[in-house]
């Protein structure tokens, strides 16, 4: 099937895989699904154990396979939107992304936010220009989990502001279940999209031995085009609908049961993801007043693309023994990442060097990267499983070495012209590298990590329990790269190694007052592994690095942490409503920082300053009636420095991390019967206040860019109208009902040079989902 299959023949496939392979199933029949414990309820893994989420004293939203399907939440993008105190915003380098819980983020060093595949870590740490997390696609998932305040206890480094946890569908021992979906969509402005996927899981011996196996293909349409800005040349549209993307996901497990108690469950799971080109487009094209394009247009200046193609592989055995009210769980793995990537230095170079964005007609320069991770990770857990007992708890050790490798080459053959034909040799002393490369870098970063941890909780009286836990990890990170050619001259930065030993312990009280309602209250600790840094160019960046008070970049940064304390309440009041709350405070220290050395074009990383997040968030459900379900969240985030940075030319205690202060959520649905089947009606709402003032928007920082604007307010509406029958489930839908085209990130190159660049939601989409469930 192409990428560029239309709806007929998608759901044709889909009906002739149903017809061939099911038969139409029962009620009873029917695998007993998260979404189906009972209504509102679904069962997490977020302490290590499978529990009912009203009775898990953590901050957690999370998503079943039919709450993904019926919102139309296809990545995590669509995650984000539907979740209170968390943020995912693109940082406007190439294809990049930052993701952030509670106001703690960052785009340098070691992640906040613990990104999970089963019990497998994946998060990446950003070396180079261009590493960012890969995020699972979401299909054949079993349900999404987010845990907002630090996780550190239980799923250590890179859990500092949360975890989110992509929880998998497991092998069947017992009956045969397929999940199909296809989907055809059209962009307003844009080029259409499609997908086609299927899920099978079933015995080979029944009680002995099942598989289950997911092969998913999407194609994301573009809707920017790229022209030819270049004063010199004609404007013209050179390529349209330049930022589509295509995703590849398969994955098979096999569960084998050999002896009573012994589960072995050996997993792969592959994922490919082509993004064509960057989704910036320039502001200045897309401005009613200069009057060369039409307006309602999305338009990159840019020369050349920028694709990035992301492949990463996931080997994992998993072996689970219960004995004697104790599971034994050892989960081993090994994460492959492969990303390459291409920026276009065509009008950086320019800007930096001849103070416009365009050198000579001719002028042309691509830089080419790629980052490759390998991280093995073994974990072994001994905990209790006896749901009566007094006390339960788990104790564990892990094991993690990631190495990753990045390399960057820009490929610059008409350097020379930035500086009317003299070669660079005569006025940076240092020839292009092998006569073509204007710079080449290439380095290494590997993480190293072995940690002991053990939570237990105590049940002094059938109501009151109270849990405490402790992580101890010994950390190592060894950094070294080398620079050369005319931009960078010769940088080496020898081997570094940082070492350290965090603690993380946590504290928590939960009172069940009532079979209905549970009031809790944690604190704990989470950190994030220190690191080293690259050389820069002092003859290019030197000025920038005494503006902020650096005569060097740091060889090392060290860790930063926070503690969080939180108080929180859950429950059901009667049979109709469902609900959330909880309020936080997170003070974080010695925080890891991207010091952006914005006329040169460099960045490296400090610590910098301390921080403080306060705020709240509500999750709610009411069911008024039968077949209608509504349900809302609100939360509130601040966020901000609490004291001068650098003397205040960094960042002053007014500045504010970025987010976006407040976030909500409303979202409803409506079934009744129709005909043999049922018809509903599904409507979604999400907004998110304008962000708050930043370093880039206070004049009283060096930081401070005078085009850079706070981010704006984001109004998202989807709905879908559709009919279940049996197996079948027909819809059709409308994202962003609005076409809403608030500005999620602004970026320039040079401040005060050329275009600011700026991405945006995708516009209006219309389209047909066909679904399957035996």
């Amino acid at each position: 099937m192409t990428k560029h299959a239309t709806a007929l023949a998608a759901t044709s496939g889909l009906f002739a895989l149903a017809m061939g392979l099911t038969t139409p199933a029962h009620a009873e029949d029917k695998p007993a699904t998260p979404d189906a414990v009972a209504p509102g309820e679904i069962i997490v893994t977020a302490t290590r154990r499978a529990e009912v989420l009203s009775k898990v004293p953590v901050s957690i939203t999370a998503f079943g396979q039919a709450s993904l399907d019926v919102r139309g939440i296809k990545d995590i993008a669509g995650v984000v939107r539907e979740t209170p105190g968390i943020q995912f915003d693109p940082n406007g380098f190439g294809n990049q992304t930052n993701i952030a819980i509670r106001g703690v983020s960052s785009t340098v060093g070691a992640a906040t936010t613990g990104i999970y595949i089963d019990d497998t870590p994946i998060q990446s740490r950003s070396v180079g220009y261009s590493t960012t997390n890969a995020f699972p696609a979401v299909f054949d998932l079993s349900r999404v989990e987010v845990l907002r305040g630090p996780q550190g206890t239980l799923f250590g480094a890179g859990s500092e502001g949360g975890t989110v946890r992509f929880i998998t569908t497991q092998p069947s021992l017992d009956a045969v279940h397929i999940y199909a979906r296809a989907e055809a969509s059209a962009t307003q402005g844009g080029a259409a999209s499609g997908e086609f996927g299927v899920s099978i899981t079933a015995p080979l011996i029944p009680g002995k031995l099942g598989f289950a196996a997911s092969l998913w293909d999407r194609h994301d349409g573009g809707w920017v085009d790229r022209v030819n800005a270049n004063p010199a040349l004609t404007d013209q549209i050179v390529q349209r609908n330049v930022n589509f993307s295509d995703t590849q996901v398969g994955r098979v497990a096999l569960k084998w049961v050999p002896a009573e108690g012994l589960t072995i469950t050996p997993s792969l799971f592959y994922q490919r993801k082509l993004i064509n080109d960057s989704s910036n487009y320039w502001e200045t094209l897309s401005s009613p007043s200069q009057g060369r394009f039409p307006t309602g247009r999305f338009l990159s200046g840019q020369p050349n693309a920028a694709p990035d193609h992301d492949r990463f592989l996931l080997p994992a055995l998993n072996i689970a023994y219960d004995f004697a009210g104790v599971q034994l769980i050892n989960n081993t793995s090994y994460y492959i990442r492969d990303q390459s990537a291409q920026i276009d230095y065509s009008t950086l170079w320019p800007a930096v060097f001849d103070g416009t964005p365009f050198g000579s007609p001719r002028y042309n320069a691509l830089a080419h990267l790629a980052n490759n991770q390998r991280t093995f990770t073994e974990e072994v857990r001994l905990q209790s499983s006896d749901r009566e007992a007094r006390l339960s708890w788990v104790l564990g050790a892990f094991y993690a070495k990631s190495v990753q490798h990045f390399s960057e080459a820009v490929a610059d053959p008409y350097f020379a012209d930035l500086f009317g034909g003299v070669p660079p040799q005569f006025i940076f002393g240092t020839p292009l590298v092998d006569g073509l490369y204007s710079l080449q870098g290439s380095g290494r970063g590997a993480d190293e990590q072995i940690a002991g941890f053990g939570e237990a909780t105590f049940a002094f009286t059938p109501t009151l329990k109270a849990t405490a836990g402790l992580r101890v990890t010994h950390t190592k990170f060894d950094g070294n790269s080398l620079f050369q050619g005319p931009v960078s001259g010769y940088q080496l930065q020898s081997p570094q190694s940082v070492r350290e030993t965090p603690v993380t312990p946590k504290f928590a009280l939960n009172w069940q007052s009532s079979p209905a309602l549970l009031l809790y209250a944690t604190a704990s600790k989470g950190y994030r592994i220190g690191g080293t840094n690259a050389p820069v160019p002092l003859s290019v960046c030197g000025a920038d690095l005494t503006g902020y008070g650096f005569s060097d970049v740091p060889a090392t940064y060290q860790s930063d942490s926070l503690w969080s304390y939180e108080a929180g309440a859950k429950g059901h009041l009667g049979h109709a409503v469902t609900i959330a709350a909880s309020a936080f405070r997170v003070d974080w220290k010695n925080i890891q920082q991207d010091v952006y050395l914005q006329h040169c074009g460099a960045q490296f990383t400090a610590n910098l300053g301390k921080a403080r997040s306060e705020g709240f968030d509500v999750s709610a459900t009411v069911r008024p009636a039968t077949g209608l379900s509504i349900d809302g969240t609100v939360s509130y985030t601040n966020a901000h420095f609490t004291q001068d940075v650098g003397g205040g030319a960094l960042a002053t205690n007014a500045d504010h991390l970025e987010t976006h202060p407040w976030t909500a959520t409303v979202g409803g649905d409506y079934t009744t019967p129709v005909g043999a089947g049922s018809a509903y009606l599904r409507g979604d709402y999400q907004y998110k206040s304008t962000g708050a003032e930043t370093t880039m928007t206070d004049p009283a920082t060096n930081s401070y860019d005078p085009g850079a604007i706070r981010t704006q307010a984001l109004h998202y509406a989807s709905a879908r109208v559709g009919w279940r029958h049996d197996v079948f489930d027909l819809s059709l839908f409308v994202d962003n009902v609005g076409n809403t085209h608030p500005i999620l990130s602004r970026s320039i190159n040079v401040v005060g040079v050329g275009s600011y660049q700026d991405i945006t939601l995708r516009p209006r989409t219309f389209g047909m989902t066909l679904l399957l469930r035996q």
